[in-house]
């Protein structure tokens, strides 16, 4: 057993900064008021049974004394008669009956919020503060001495004090003047949560004190602007030797590389993935390269015109020589890096030029993480993972990584819930756990039955035991 210590006052969760009570809380943890049909069904049904008790004393007792009450002597009339004894136990047996009933129902309004009336009519109180029992004093016997107070003025005390006061309620909690004057709060546990339900009620106060939605920042897009022409292009380069592909490098002196060296500039593509930005210079246009081999050949002999009549011949003039061709180096690449000609786009030759690798990457596989109701974040692995207080992998979940997690109340079993992915899916499979599962969706809990996958989404909050998480898939 653990013994816990408090250092000091409790902290009472739903109170503003004046110490009053927040009725947005109470709704948020899912208690919702009382009908003011069912209060009023409940104290006749409190006041029937105390006439039942009172019903011997009403027929036999009561006569007898009124009926002794105009005599000399009533206690002679009373007790000289020869069923007195009979009078005076149907006087004091429902007499003490009815005290018992109305300390049992202070006791039992005190310390668990019930009555038998509320109990037929599925109505609970609690302290309107601490949402917990209303304790005996000031919530059971204030109460039902402001009720019985009500009695002073008949018919229109109670009319006034238990049956239209709940409709005067600043706060629109259906609260009456008892309630007021008591500090309680009736609620219908019917048509919302039990207070005594200390589970629930844990459960509950901890999904309200939580955050656990899933906030993401909204991302910019990566698709093309609809309207408007796209300014950026897409130009195809060659591979370096290195094998990355970009724009080649300069040479050693910061000088660029001579227009022999360079292959002819592909065409310009658009790109589907252009963005906003300054437009790309044009491409400067360049002659064709011609191959050293090819340079290297001596042209083929050409006929020449016959010479046009001259009037003089002159002195003949010097040969001008040939230039010859200065040989170009070829690229030092592979014969395994030409492109096929298929993929060359038109103006380029096989030795210049190479299709870049534009094959989309494949999809990355999903992930999840656990964000626990203490801060703590858990990534679930491709394999799958198991939660527990301390966790063992076996059967279906071997290669399942085993995630433990603190638990105090020991409301976490030791391998509690696992998950796995399932085509791509997330799926939650409790197994066997004392104090079972569950998935939050839109504010309503799912309970997981043993061994029964369910489906996760990314915002779905995890229960398992008392302990929360929030589902995150990316």
């Amino acid at each position: 057993m653990i013994w816990e210590i408090e250092d000091g006052p409790r902290a009472i969760e739903g109170l503003d900064e004046r110490g009053r009570p927040r009725p947005e809380y109470a709704a948020g943890l899912g208690l919702v008021p009382a009908p003011i049909g069912r209060r009023i069904l409940a104290m006749v049904i409190e006041g029937l049974f105390i006439g039942l008790l009172q019903l011997p004393m009403l027929l036999v007792a009561l006569p007898a004394i009124i009926g002794a009450v105009g005599t000399a002597d009533p206690a002679d009339a009373v007790f000289g008669r020869p069923d007195a004894v009979w009078i005076v136990v149907t006087f004091v047996v429902p007499y003490a009956l009815t005290t018992v009933f109305l300390l049992v129902q202070l006791i039992l309004f005190g310390r668990r919020g019930v009555t038998l009336g509320k109990a037929f009519t599925g109505l609970r109180a609690v302290n309107v503060k601490t949402l917990e029992r209303p304790r005996f004093w000031r919530g059971a016997v204030v109460r039902y001495l402001v009720q019985v107070a009500s009695l002073l003025v008949p018919m229109l005390g109670p009319l006034l004090v238990i049956a239209l006061s709940p409709l005067f309620d600043p706060d629109r909690r259906r609260r009456g003047w008892p309630d007021l004057a008591a500090q309680t709060y009736l609620v219908d546990i019917r048509k919302g949560l039990n207070p005594y339900d200390a589970k629930r009620m844990r459960i509950a106060r901890k999904t309200l004190a939580t955050d656990l939605r899933d906030e993401k920042a909204s991302l910019p897009s990566l698709a093309t602007p609809a309207s408007g022409p796209a300014t950026d292009v897409y130009i195809p380069v060659a591979r370096n030797r290195g094998g990355v592909l970009g724009a080649p490098k300069e040479r050693a002196g910061g000088g660029e590389r001579p227009a022999a060296e360079e292959g002819p500039v592909a065409p310009i593509q658009e790109s589907p993935f252009a963005v906003d930005s300054a437009p790309a210079a044009a491409p400067p246009t360049r002659e064709p390269v011609v191959l050293a081999r090819q340079a290297a050949e001596p042209p083929a002999p050409v006929a020449s015109p016959a010479p046009a009549a001259a009037p003089a011949p002159g002195p003949a003039s010097a040969p001008q020589p040939t230039p010859r061709p200065e040989p170009i180096e070829e690229p030092a690449t592979p014969s395994s890096s030409v492109a096929p000609a298929e993929t060359l786009l038109p103006g380029a030759t096989s030795s210049t030029w190479s299709a870049p690798d534009l094959m989309p990457s494949p999809a990355a596989a999903p992930t999840a993480s656990l964000l626990l109701d203490s801060g703590e974040q858990l990534e679930v692995p491709a394999t799958g993972a198991v939660l527990g207080r301390a966790p063992s992998v076996a059967g279906a979940d071997a290669g399942a990584a085993p995630l433990a997690v603190a638990d105090s109340t020991k409301s976490v079993s030791k391998t509690h819930v696992a998950l796995r992915w399932v085509d791509g899916a997330l799926v939650a499979v409790d197994l066997g756990s004392t104090n079972g599962s569950g998935v939050i969706r839109d504010g309503a809990e799912t309970e997981l039955d043993a061994g029964v996958p369910a489906t996760l989404r990314s915002g779905d909050t995890l229960r398992f035991g008392d302990r929360h998480a929030s589902v995150r898939l990316t």
